[in-house]
């Protein structure tokens, strides 16, 4: 059975891990073969590292795992935007936990955070527009594309990314009911 818990310094080392994975697994095309291949796990522990010792006020992150195996993570700023309320900054899954629902529970755990603190504004995020799979599963469960921009603040490369955004968080939460078995 899953567990969903929030994250410690002690878990730094594993999420840096997964995001540099990730980012090699879904990024290709995006920054260089070089800055994947040879860079992006000390650039993810660097970033990791800083946001464990120096958390922003509102910083809020999750992971899921299994039997101690890390499955997927969650990274949000409550409140971060007047319009569009909390930016989700990471969601990143294992390639062994996709398709069981990971993503979805992780975003579901966050907009059961957001409603208990009673911000109001929603969530957004930003996803990069080679990374086809994200983009589909944002659409699947009702994300609404706003914007698309060019940016060059991650990585090594200029890229295009677009803001996803779920203003009403009873409809995500009625959206995702329907895709996933809720474990209680």
């Amino acid at each position: 059975m899953f567990v969903f818990r929030e994250a410690e310094l002690t878990d730094v080392d594993r999420i840096s891990n997964l995001h540099a994975q990730s980012w090699q697994q879904n990024y290709r095309g995006s920054f260089s073969d070089e800055f994947l291949d040879d860079e992006v796990h000390s650039d993810r522990l660097k970033v990791w590292t800083e946001r464990f010792h120096n958390p922003k006020e509102n910083q809020h992150i999750v992971i899921a795992e299994d039997n101690g195996q890390l499955l997927g993570f969650i990274c949000s700023y409550f409140e971060e935007s007047p319009i569009y309320g909390t930016y989700l900054d990471n969601l990143h899954v294992s390639d062994a936990a996709k398709g069981k629902g990971i993503g979805t529970k992780l975003m579901r755990k966050l907009v059961q955070e957001i409603s208990s603190r009673n911000y109001k504004n929603g969530f957004y995020l930003w996803v990069l527009n080679t990374n086809y799979a994200a983009i589909t599963f944002y659409d699947r469960i009702g994300g609404e594309a706003l914007e698309t921009v060019e940016a060059n603040d991650i990585g090594d490369a200029v890229f295009r990314k677009t803001r996803y955004a779920w203003k009403d968080m009873n409809a995500f939460l009625n959206v995702v009911k329907t895709k996933i078995r809720i474990e209680k």
